[in-house]
Formats: C-alpha cells, sequence, structure tokens
C-alpha cells in the first residue's frame, strides 16, 4: 500500500463520527441548565423582595398605628387599646372638622361602638393630612391685584412708590408711613401650591401583612407599646424547593422604632 493511501486511511479513521442523537441530548441537557441557573438565581431573589416589602409594610402599619394613638391621647387624655376603634374615632373626628369649622374644643364623637368625649384640636383634619396623606405640589395660575403706594421713607425723607400685592395691602394701609394709593392693577401670576391626597385609615392597617394578626397595644401606665403578634419565624413554601420566611418586624414604644430606618 502506498504511503498516500495509508496517510488518507489514516485521516478518514481520526474523523470523529457525526452522531445526531449525541448533538440533540446535549442541547437538551444546556437547556435544562439553564433552566435551573434561571431558578436557583431569579426564584429565590423574587423571595427576597417579597419578604422585603412585606417587612416594610408591616413596620409603616405599626408606625401609622403610633401616630393614631399619639392623635387620640391628645384628644381623648388617654390610650385607646383597641387600634381599629381609635382609627374609627379619628377619622370621624377628621370628617367633622372638614366639614364644620367650629368643630373643636370639647366636643362628642358618636359611634356604633359608643360616645367619646374629645378634646378636639381645631381644624384637626389639616394635622390628619400632612401626617398620613400623600402629598403632591401643583403649579396654578391665579389672578392677583397689585396696587401702587406711596410711603414715606424716613430715611432719605422722601417719599417713594412700591407694589404690594392684595395679601399685603390692608397691612400696609394700616402702616403710618402710607400716604396713599396711585394704582391698582389686576396680573396673572404662577404659584406653587401643596396638595394632599385622599387617605382614610382603613382597618387592615391594624393587622399584620405576614400573617394577618391584629398588631398588639400594650399599655402600662403613661407607656404604649405596638408590636407585631409574631412569636418565632413564619414560614411558607415557595416553589415546591423554596421558602418563604420572615420574623416579627418589631415594635415601637413610645415613638421609638426598634429598628433603624
Amino acid at each position: 500500500m502506498s504511503e498516500k493511501k495509508v496517510k488518507e486511511l489514516e485521516e478518514f479513521e481520526e474523523t470523529p463520527e457525526y452522531k445526531p442523537s449525541l448533538v440533540k441530548v446535549l442541547n437538551i441537557i444546556a437547556v435544562i441548565m439553564c433552566v435551573i441557573l434561571i431558578i436557583v438565581i431569579y426564584l429565590p431573589a423574587s423571595i427576597w423582595r417579597e419578604e422585603d416589602a412585606i417587612r416594610k409594610l408591616g413596620r409603616k402599619r405599626l408606625s401609622i398605628l403610633t401616630d393614631v394613638e399619639s392623635f387620640y391621647r391628645q384628644m381623648a387624655g388617654e390610650y385607646q387599646p383597641d387600634p381599629v376603634l381609635a382609627m374609627k374615632v379619628l377619622s370621624a373626628v377628621r370628617d367633622s372638622t372638614r366639614a364644620d369649622s367650629n368643630f373643636y374644643d370639647s366636643q362628642k364623637i358618636i359611634l356604633h361602638e359608643g360616645t367619646f368625649k374629645m378634646d378636639v384640636v381645631n381644624n384637626f383634619y389639616l394635622n390628619f393630612d400632612t401626617t398620613f396623606a400623600l402629598s403632591y405640589q401643583r403649579r396654578d395660575t391665579v389672578l392677583d391685584t397689585s396696587y401702587q403706594v406711596v410711603i414715606w421713607n424716613e430715611e432719605l425723607f422722601s417719599f417713594d412708590t412700591i407694589f404690594v400685592y392684595s395679601s399685603r395691602i390692608n397691612e400696609v394701609k394700616n402702616d403710618s408711613l402710607f400716604r396713599g394709593l396711585i394704582n391698582t392693577e389686576i396680573n396673572p401670576r404662577v404659584t406653587t401650591d401643596m396638595y394632599y391626597r385622599k387617605y382614610y385609615l382603613d382597618s387592615s392597617i391594624a393587622y399584620s401583612p405576614l400573617n394577618n394578626e391584629q398588631y398588639e397595644v400594650i399599655l402600662d401606665e403613661d407607656n404604649i407599646r405596638i408590636q407585631d403578634p409574631l412569636e418565632g419565624e413564619y414560614r411558607e413554601p415557595r416553589f415546591l424547593v423554596f421558602a418563604f420566611k420572615d420574623t416579627s418586624c418589631g415594635y415601637i414604644v413610645n415613638g421609638e422604632k426598634s429598628w433603624s430606618d
């Protein structure tokens, strides 16, 4: 056999055989590995995000209940051990002060649960909104009246002309240096005002988002402690092989949180 034929035979023997079935198996294995990798990375991360969201919501509800109890004590002279009832009374006070500007000082709140004597803060709904409601700014164009007035300048011993908006015109007129009104103009101007979205104290705030148990309000003389009712660890299966796990979201004692923001 010639050297040329021997070389060709050796090259033919070294050429690997193409096996379609083996390629399919390797592709399937690669896809399965990719799926497993996605599961191992994505699913635990989604569970951790859920755990973090639940914990933040639980702590937010504790903070809201603390403010509710603070307002309740301010007007009732004592804390309310039932957080749902405290929110009902506070909401009734808010609605009453919004509807009637004369609803303040010694008043009675009549609910199905009973009658509550409250020393209501004047325009309490403003305190309610600034504490609980979400604020937003809005630019408005308003028509404002400006006045050109003459005042006496004591430093220069002469008359000065100034422009004053309608909100200050009475103050300027009552000033001893005021000498007269020259002109009046109505001009549009842009203002940026703060507004608050409507907020309602829903009864769900009094319950833990983790196990739906009501938060505990513990009263000891002038001290108040609002805490998560959960003891130990809460565990819930996720995606067969994983689990949602969490513990108590904490407590607040006399306004002091057990966690750092």
